[in-house]
């Protein structure tokens, strides 16, 4: 598995100057955090005409794993048909931050932190002791860059990458696919 000793983020990411670099409101960043967490929580709760007022027609979603898709209907259409990676799972985001590109586009930095809370049918997983035993559990983190863009005055996800991901080996056994995830595209 390669080796992230140290995260690796966009040059000059974490400069506390790029806030101001293009200026980006409060509100801007406050509607952007929510969007972030919103988008998860849509995951998690499925609800996916909640998702897609969140992300542009043409959006793209890159993921070590789960492969590129490149448009809102699309990625929730994978979404819908792949229960086995969300059923009993939960999505956080942490550490985001956001600065401004260039008038009406931002990007955004932050983790992502998946636990494992319940078992699921999805997988083939029953209630037992053993499972019991593990769970809740940390099952990956990862690195989530995002772009964003205003329409209207309102923000709308356009891309995501997810790279530099860790998966448990006790839920991804293959050792191939858990390389695969730790790659940055």
């Amino acid at each position: 598995m390669p080796f992230h000793d140290i995260t690796e983020l966009p040059s000059g990411f974490c400069d506390p100057n790029t806030v101001t670099s293009e200026k980006l409101s409060v509100e801007d960043r406050v509607q952007i955090t929510e969007l972030l967490h919103r988008i998860y929580l849509c995951e998690d709760s499925r609800d996916y005409d909640a998702l897609e007022k969140i992300l542009v027609s043409d959006y793209i979603n890159e993921h070590p794993l789960f492969g590129k898709h490149e448009s809102a209907s699309s990625f929730i259409d994978w979404f819908k048909n792949t229960p086995a990676g969300f059923d009993g799972i939960r999505h956080n985001c942490l550490n985001s931050i956001t600065h401004g590109i260039r008038e009406n586009v931002a990007e955004s930095v932050s983790y992502i932190l998946v636990l494992q809370l319940f078992p699921a049918k999805s997988r083939n997983e029953s209630p037992t002791e053993k499972l019991d035993s593990l769970l809740p559990r940390i099952i990956g983190h990862g690195v989530v860059r995002d772009r964003w863009i205003r329409q209207e005055d309102r923000w709308y996800l356009k891309h995501r990458v997810y790279q530099q991901m860790s998966i448990n080996a006790a839920f991804l056994p293959d050792k191939a696919m858990r390389e695969k995830a730790a790659q940055n595209p």
